[in-house]
Formats: C-alpha cells, sequence, structure tokens
C-alpha cells in the first residue's frame, strides 16, 4: 500500500466505510501541484507555498476522486489534507478569490494529524460542496429574538466556507470577501463579538477579515506546525 496514503488511513480509519474500496495512484513528489495560471499565487501566496511543498498522491474511494496531501515532519509523522480535485466550473456564486481557488485546490474534507487550530475538527473546509449553504439558517437562532436584536448581515449575501463538527460555521461575503464567524459553542481566543450581536452568535477575525487573509492564515497555522520539530 501507499505509505501516505496508509498513514493517512491508519489515523482517519473512519473515512473509508466498510464495503468501500479505495483506488490509490502513484505519489508526486514536492513540487508536483501547480495551480491554473493566473492569480492563485498573488491571493494565496502562504497557500500556494505550502501546497508546493506537499507531496501529492491521487486517490479514488468509492468512485469520487480526491488528491491526498501530505508533508513529512523530522518526527516522522506526516501532515496530511484529502482534498476533492479542483473544480472545472466553480460556482458563480462565489467570492471570485473562491472561485479561483477552486479551480486549482478542492478544499479540505479531512485532516491527518492536525493542530489544535482555526480548523480542528472541521468537515469541510472551503469545498465546493460546503459552499452551497447559505447564513439563512442564523434565522433560527433564538438568542436575537429573546434580545430583540436585528441581524446585522444580510443572510442570503454570506456562504458557508467552513463547517466544523459541533456547528460552527466559517461564513463568507459572495461579493466584499468579508469573513464572520458563527460560533454558538466555542471557547475561541482570535474572535470578537460581531458589533451589535450577543455572546455566542457572530463574530469578527481580527486576523482574517476577508476571503483571502482567512485562506493563508490556516496555510501559515499549518506550515508552523509542519516545521515544529524539524
Amino acid at each position: 500500500m501507499n505509505e501516505h496514503w496508509q498513514q493517512f488511513v491508519e489515523e482517519i480509519s473512519w473515512f473509508v466505510e466498510p464495503g468501500q474500496t479505495a483506488e490509490v495512484g502513484v505519489s508526486l513528489p514536492s513540487g508536483s501541484w501547480t495551480p491554473v495560471p493566473g492569480k492563485f499565487e498573488n491571493l494565496f501566496s502562504d497557500c500556494y507555498r505550502i501546497l508546493r511543498t506537499a507531496i501529492v498522491t491521487p486517490v479514488a474511494v468509492a468512485g469520487v476522486r480526491y488528491q491526498l496531501f501530505t508533508w513529512p515532519r523530522a518526527d516522522g509523522f506526516g501532515c496530511s489534507w484529502l482534498s476533492p480535485i479542483p473544480s472545472s466550473n466553480p460556482p458563480r456564486s462565489l467570492h471570485p478569490d473562491h472561485q479561483v481557488l477552486l479551480a486549482s485546490f478542492g478544499g479540505i474534507v479531512e485532516r491527518g494529524n492536525e493542530p489544535s487550530w482555526w480548523v480542528l475538527n472541521h468537515n469541510d473546509v472551503l469545498t465546493e460542496h460546503v459552499a452551497r449553504g447559505d447564513a439563512t439558517f442564523i434565522r433560527g437562532d433564538a438568542r436575537f429574538e429573546m434580545d430583540n436584536i436585528e441581524i446585522p448581515i444580510e443572510l442570503e449575501q454570506f456562504y458557508a466556507i467552513a463547517y466544523e463538527a459541533n456547528g460552527n460555521v466559517t461564513l463568507c461575503h459572495r461579493q466584499s470577501g468579508e469573513v464572520v464567524l458563527y460560533a454558538h459553542d466555542h471557547a475561541f481566543r482570535h474572535v470578537e463579538p460581531y458589533p451589535g450581536c450577543p455572546e455566542d452568535t457572530l463574530y469578527r477575525l481580527p486576523e482574517a477579515p476577508d476571503f483571502g487573509a482567512w485562506v493563508n492564515t490556516v496555510a501559515r497555522q499549518w506550515q508552523r506546525w509542519i516545521e515544529a520539530v524539524a
């Protein structure tokens, strides 16, 4: 078995379900991944650098194609992202920078040996699938109604870019790229309450106020983790 895939499935044992099969290709060396020529490198410089250093393994599970990005660490325990293949036609309803990203990198559906930072325990990060959901679900949050507070963002204009397993959702504005976090259950220190909002609802991220900054911040976090034992 491919050593990079084997390490991934030993840790993320639930990904391949009983009865499913995985077809694993030959791993390509660091430097093999390249984006579609154009804007990716300028928009997502930190994400570009980390993806360029990854070992890339093509995988298909139950007929669904993925790319496994792996980064070896000095302690022998590699880090990895399992990503859908890039989109041939990213939805035009997404922020333009997100469309650029999806044409070259499909986002993240699982992570191996992950650090305890922003995308810990997330089901989907930056994928076309997670972006199908808008922010209208927030209308059901009783905390706004109890305090008679009007929700201060246009819910239809925000869509999901990251979905945590506990229901916290990172949102992006379709035109401006503003990033807002909806977190009903958290102990985050990197957020500040969105103006006029009660606790455990909407938050701003001062370190990453827009889409590009958010993507690059996540990439830098992983880069530090990869190099932590070097």
